[in-house]
């Protein structure tokens, strides 16, 4: 099958959405499919190729469309500089389109505004949807006429969407969470040996969290917890953009915890290693964030999962959708107290939880998943 996956999207990035297109880009292409994926020529600043950066066993196309890249414009406000930027891409993807042979090919695309770009070219057009704010909910209805499948990450998204735009909808609705490469988690080293790969301690117990430092995702909540951990116990915050460090440096400082230790963003291909050098995993997501609540499907989940550690996560519908309290120990939300005394308990054991959880991973891969999409688009049915 021909797939071209349109997107604007900064490529290769830090951000979990570019690991998610790599890795669906990939597993379509282990597949047997032949993948073009088409984003804007924008300033990454990643200086590695994507096949490096993103640790990729199996390459696939990339084209780069000439766009105004006004978001690298830092004299322009950020929502002018995306509109402009949006608008230039959507210009770009039209006469692209109109040049490239696309008969018999598949389109898809995650930005609802190519949608109408997009329409009536090629075999079947494909919106994943993981973002759906507000707006789009009221006007998004068309997409719904103009797509033959709407992906989504989980059943709340679904059933949100065909409220909005009819029970009719639910038809070419399809829900696949996300999921997780499973290779570089099959022979991970023993904590001891990842810490001293790492330069980490070797004595004290690790709670280690991987990901943006966004309010949203619990890490101030994680952060007052581990002012409430017994000596010889630290948190180890994994990722986040320079702005959001500095930001955190500062709280941590004002608030004068010294548990924690703010590591930065590192490639992903480094990322399992520090996974490894955990005692505990944590997902502390806040329950007062609408998207942390009901919309996100987190990939670091899986990647915990596969990474045989224990893992404290916040007790929230998208999460339950996800896992049960056989794989994972819930704490309630935005709650430092819980939190910390679930994460002394979690860094002592949890071998029941640990088997369980990687059981369930098993069938949670990236190919899985892609199979699970060419078989809806074949066949024309939801899953």
């Amino acid at each position: 099958m021909r797939i071209f996956y349109i997107t604007h999207t900064r490529f290769p990035t830090e951000k979990a959405h570019g690991w998610q297109i790599a890795k669906m880009c990939e597993a379509l292409t282990v597949l047997g499919h032949q993948v073009t994926l088409v984003v804007p020529g924008r300033r990454t600043g990643i200086a590695e190729p994507a096949e490096n950066y993103y640790n990729l066993r199996r390459g696939f196309e990339i084209i780069r469309l000439p766009i105004t890249d006004a978001l690298a414009a830092a004299w322009l406000p950020r929502l002018p500089a995306f509109l402009l930027s949006n608008w230039s891409f959507r210009r770009g993807v039209a006469r692209w389109a109109t040049k490239t042979e696309l008969t018999g090919a598949v389109l898809l695309t995650r930005d609802h505004a190519l949608i109408s770009v997009l329409a009536g070219r090629g075999q079947a057009l494909v919106y994943e949807a993981h973002d759906i704010p507000q707006s789009l909910l009221i006007r998004g209805r068309r997409i719904a006429e103009l797509t033959e499948l709407i992906v989504v990450t989980n059943s709340w998204k679904r059933e949100t969407i065909a409220a909005a735009w009819g029970e009719a909808v639910k038809e070419k609705i399809i829900v696949l969470p996300n999921a997780v490469d499973l290779d570089p988690y099959r022979s991970l080293p023993d904590t001891q040996a990842a810490r001293r790969e790492l330069g980490l301690p070797l004595a004290e117990k690790l709670a280690v969290y991987g990901g943006h430092l966004y309010a949203w995702k619990g890490v101030y909540t994680l952060a007052r917890a581990a002012a409430l951990l017994p000596g010889g116990m630290r948190v180890l915050m994994v990722g986040g953009t320079d702005k959001d460090l500095r930001v955190m440096a500062g709280f941590l400082k004002d608030q004068r915890i010294s548990a924690v230790t703010l590591v930065g963003h590192v490639p992903p291909a480094r990322f399992p290693l520090y996974l490894a050098a955990a005692d505990c995993l944590v997902l502390p997501n806040s329950g007062r964030d609408w998207n942390s609540r009901y919309t996100t499907s987190p990939i670091k989940l899986w990647e915990y999962l596969a990474a045989r550690r224990p893992v404290v996560a916040s007790d929230l519908p998208s999460i339950r959708e996800l896992v049960t309290e056989q794989e994972v120990r819930f704490v309630t939300p935005d709650d430092p107290a819980a939190l910390a005394a679930a994460l002394k308990e979690a860094v002592a054991g949890d071998e029941a939880r640990v088997d369980a959880g990687l059981r369930r991973v098993q069938g949670q891969t990236w190919e899985a998943r892609a199979k699970k999409l060419i078989e809806a688009i074949s066949y024309g049915r939801s899953i």
